[in-house]
């Protein structure tokens, strides 16, 4: 327990993913309850926060797992390479992880249980790359995407787990707004593999390093557009807090764009983590008011 306690303080830091998760699940949960006029249940809501805490500790061991040849020449600090815990021991924790997401899930509802199993599958077939990872590797930001896209099934997850709903057809309706959680994803991994040039770690992929600095910030910040597109056509009207929001964001980081630094380098990444986590509170707001 003590090594997983070392795992987790350092590679999933609850400071840091808790209050995301939280958000994520309350907003996507509060969008359908609110458009569908289903009463909010916290019961229901506190079971859909264990699945998604699940999955999303799932995907990082995933990822240490995916990352351990890597880690041992490049990270050698890292949990798994430095011999806390070893890929068999995380592979059991995995293993009862899922059963625990479908268990929870069927205690949902079918809808519910369907739903998540699909996100379940996607996040097996991430792991395994989608067996074409020789060629997906070299792409990185094909990679990012085709990765990311799991963030719409757990927002569907989650909403349909909160609200119960028994007819998925639907969801068809409400496809626009789920969709928004692929950009802030998206946006979210582009901007934490881009880096001032003296950042830049040799033979280690960044968008940075293959689009310039320019490109990356640019590339980023086309998913807070797509982003506020996708809630201009799901809701026929820009949003007028998401729209603030999303002003301030750029103001905040746009320094990066016309002097990439370090610092601004930083900046920049540590502003789109909070804007990520700012989004799904405002959005609750929104939808709360």
């Amino acid at each position: 327990m003590r090594n997983w306690l070392i795992l987790i303080k350092e590679r999933f830091s609850p400071a840091q993913y808790i209050p995301m998760i939280v958000a994520f699940t309350v907003a996507n949960g509060l969008y359908l309850s609110k458009t569908e006029s289903i009463p909010w249940k916290w019961s229901r809501f506190a079971m859909a926060f264990i699945l998604m805490l699940s999955f999303f500790f799932r995907m990082r061991l995933f990822d240490e797992i995916k990352d351990y040849e890597v880690d041992l020449k490049i990270n050698p600090t890292r949990p798994l390479a430095r011999g806390i815990l070893s890929v068999p021991q995380v592979k059991i924790a995995l293993m009862l992880l899922i059963i625990l997401e479908l268990v929870v899930a069927s205690q949902l509802g079918l809808p519910s249980f369907l739903i998540h199993a699909m996100g379940i599958g996607y996040s097996l077939l991430m792991y395994e790359e989608f067996f074409i990872g020789d060629i997906l590797r070299p792409h990185l930001t094909t990679y990012a995407v085709s990765h990311t896209f799991v963030s719409v099934l757990l927002g569907v997850s989650a909403a349909v787990g909160i609200t119960g709903i028994t007819d998925l057809s639907v969801l068809s309706k409400h496809i626009c707004f789920f969709l928004v959680n692929w950009c802030f994803f998206n946006l979210f991994e582009f901007a934490r593999k881009t880096f001032a040039q003296e950042e830049e770690k040799p033979n280690v992929a960044s968008y940075s390093n293959i689009f310039g600095t320019k490109g990356a910030y640019l590339l980023s910040l086309s998913q807070v557009i797509i982003g506020l597109g996708l809630l201009r056509l799901q809701f026929g009207e820009f949003l007028m807090w998401p729209s603030i929001l999303a002003a301030v964001y750029f103001v905040a980081t746009v320094s990066y764009l016309f002097s990439p630094k370090t610092f601004n380098a930083k900046l920049f990444r540590g502003v789109t983590g909070a804007y990520l986590l700012m989004h799904f509170i405002v959005m609750s707001i929104v939808l709360g008011a």
